[in-house]
């Protein structure tokens, strides 16, 4: 048995040290913020907005500097999976979410509540939303992770939107399968033509590895639409010639090992679904497609890409995008991507682990290419130690990134006491100088592991750190401290340490870990059940 005990980060010193990532929710853990997305405005740079689950928006209109929090809503609902898509037509930036139907019930285990994809519109720069409408509603079907493009070459405003049709969320029964539909406006998503099928074979129910899901657009430079998404271990694509009216014949461009729904330790799920680019720039890779998606072969978590240069009929072999920690275990999982379309400069964003001992934490990393994919520099974007709820919690299938005219804008989630938002918003020259680690930062996880206490930390500077526990709750009852470790690291902000400590449970009791640094010490108490079997 495996179950989460708890995650927690401290300051231990309270010295004040400018971070470069920037913070964008204030609210404590309210709406469990996860599953970022960002966009920069179109007409305004220095707008930039953020949403994240379940109907979080925040907002910045000084660059990414500072935010501003606040709810989306509509009369359809807001119920999570946002996609923020800004338009050079007229400043208006689209929002598209899972609806949620208040004449169904939130109970219902096949979520039939959720049953359109809804699209709201501003005209102000993400600050404000209209209602919205919606397409996909096919009667209890529940409609899932949706995906919007706009046609920014010849078909001026054109709006293609896809997503995951569930018979039955959760069934394992045959009769019930998945597919991926889409819906066309041809008036950037004020209005919506009546969806369709366009995947040829079908997933199950599960929400697996053999569900078809993750399905992103991308518009050529002739207005042709492609879609890739990802099911039975493939990464399948298809096109329309004629604005997403006639879908051809899906084909499969990559094999992805271990499913899109990744196995990484001590996170509940990792996305390892495809997205899908065109590079409409005037450089010399005009009219690439560019796919990345996450998978595992052998030991290792990687981002792969691959590339097409003549409109999806071939594909490249795929290649690693990050340079470091090839081999030996190390993971890197859960990709995004975008293209800078004023020069075709790619950038990858991604968790990373290249930088610690025992997988228990991420960083987060950009990879930068100006070649068309065939070499990236890498960089790290956070200065904050970065971990996630554990494994026995949701946090998110996808994090994000922005680009537009030299401008880069990062969106990521991490648990640090509560879940929280980070950004790095500036041109690519600032993004890529990489941070010193913010000082004096400890972070641990416990994990139960049958009865085996599991403890993992991470820290920016020397610690000595003792383990108790107690029959009665410390420090009030009688103690045995078990062991004392000294943790070493550099002080100068160029790394970090991590270590892993483990030793029997004790049936029934209170287990309590202490933490020195000089005089500081916190307690932090954990309650455990755990008979012997």
């Amino acid at each position: 048995m495996r179950f989460q005990l708890t995650m927690l980060s401290f300051w231990l010193i309270g010295q004040v040290v400018a971070q470069v990532e920037v913070q964008v929710n204030h609210t404590g853990n309210a709406n469990y913020p996860n599953e970022p997305t960002i966009c920069i405005d179109r007409q305004n740079p220095l707008n930039i907005t953020v949403g994240a689950n379940i109907n979080n928006h925040y907002v910045s209109d000084d660059g990414g500097r500072t935010w501003s929090d606040s709810l989306f809503t509509s009369k359809y609902g807001v119920y999570g999976d946002p996609v923020l898509q800004s338009t050079s037509y007229g400043g208006i930036t689209l929002l598209a979410h899972l609806a949620f139907n208040t004449e169904k019930s939130i109970k219902a285990k096949n979520y039939d509540f959720i049953d359109r994809i809804v699209v709201q519109r501003s005209k102000d720069g993400g600050k404000s939303f209209d209602d919205g409408n919606y397409a996909g509603l096919n009667g209890d079907r529940m409609q899932d992770k949706p995906w919007i493009t706009v046609d920014e070459s010849i078909f001026y405003g054109q709006t293609y939107l896809t997503w995951t049709e569930f018979d039955k969320l959760g069934s394992k029964r045959k009769k019930y399968k998945s597919r991926i539909r889409c819906a066309v406006s041809p008036n950037l998503g004020e209005t919506w033509g009546t969806a369709i099928t366009i995947s040829d074979s079908t997933g199950d129910c599960v929400d697996d590895d053999h569900t078809l899901e993750g399905a992103t657009t991308a518009v050529g430079a002739d207005g042709e639409v492609y879609c890739a998404w990802a099911g039975h271990h493939k990464i399948w694509f298809d096109k329309s010639s004629d604005r997403g009216v006639t879908w051809g014949t899906d084909k499969v461009i990559a094999q992805q090992y271990a499913g899109w729904a990744m196995d990484v330790e001590h996170v509940y799920r990792t996305n390892g679904m495809p997205f899908l680019l065109s590079d409409l720039s005037h450089g010399k890779f005009h009219g690439r497609l560019y796919l990345v998606y996450g998978d595992r072969v052998g030991e290792d978590a990687n981002i792969y890409l691959i590339h097409s240069d003549d409109k999806g009929s071939t594909w490249s072999k795929p290649v690693i995008v990050h340079q470091g920690s090839r081999g030996g275990g190390k993971e890197q999982y859960m990709p995004n991507m975008a293209i800078d379309q004023s020069d075709g400069t790619l950038a990858v964003v991604y968790y990373d682990r290249r930088n610690v001992i025992n997988n228990a934490f991420s960083d987060v990393y950009m990879s930068v290419s100006r070649d068309g994919g065939e070499t990236f520099q890498d960089v790290r974007l956070n200065s904050l130690i970065t971990a996630s709820h554990g494994a026995g919690t949701f946090s998110g299938d996808y994090i994000d990134i922005d680009m537009y005219q030299g401008k880069v804008a990062v969106v990521w989630a991490s648990y640090d006491e509560y879940q929280k938002i980070f950004t790095r918003v500036g041109s690519l020259e600032e993004v890529m100088q990489e941070p010193n680690w913010l000082p004096n930062q400890f972070c641990f996880e416990t994990v139960v592991e049958g009865n085996t206490m599991h403890m993992y930390m991470r820290t920016t500077q020397p610690l000595e750190i003792g383990y108790g526990y107690s029959k009665r709750i410390f420090p009030f009852g009688r103690r045995t401290v078990v062991k004392t470790v000294q943790v070493l690291c550099a002080d100068d902000g160029t790394a970090t340490n991590d270590v892993h400590q483990q030793w029997p449970m004790r049936a029934r009791f209170d287990q309590a870990l202490i933490v020195r640094n000089g005089d500081r010490i916190v307690f932090q108490r954990t309650e455990v059940n755990n008979k012997r079997k």
